[in-house]
C-alpha cells in the first residue's frame, strides 16, 4: 500500500467515525474545525472548484478572467 492509499484510507476511516457522532457533536466539531482552519478550508474549497472546472473543461472567458483578477486586488 502506498502512502497516498494509506492517507486515503485513514481519511475515509476518520470520516466514517465522524458520521457515527450525534448531530450536536458533528456541528461542534465543524464549528471548531472552521474556527481553527478557516483559511485552509477556503483555499481547499477554491482548489476543488478549480479542479472541477478544469475536469469539466469549463474555463473563464477573457472578460471573466480580467474581472476575477481585478477582484483579487480589492
Amino acid at each position: 500500500m502506498t502512502v497516498l492509499q494509506a492517507n486515503a484510507n485513514i481519511a475515509h476511516s476518520l470520516y466514517a467515525l465522524y458520521e457515527t457522532l450525534p448531530d450536536a457533536v458533528q456541528r461542534e466539531f465543524l464549528n471548531e474545525l472552521w474556527q481553527k482552519q478557516h483559511q485552509q478550508l477556503e483555499e481547499f474549497a477554491f482548489y476543488l472548484a478549480c479542479k472541477q472546472a478544469k475536469d469539466e473543461n469549463e474555463f473563464l472567458s477573457e472578460k471573466e478572467t480580467q474581472a476575477f483578477i481585478q477582484s483579487l486586488a480589492q
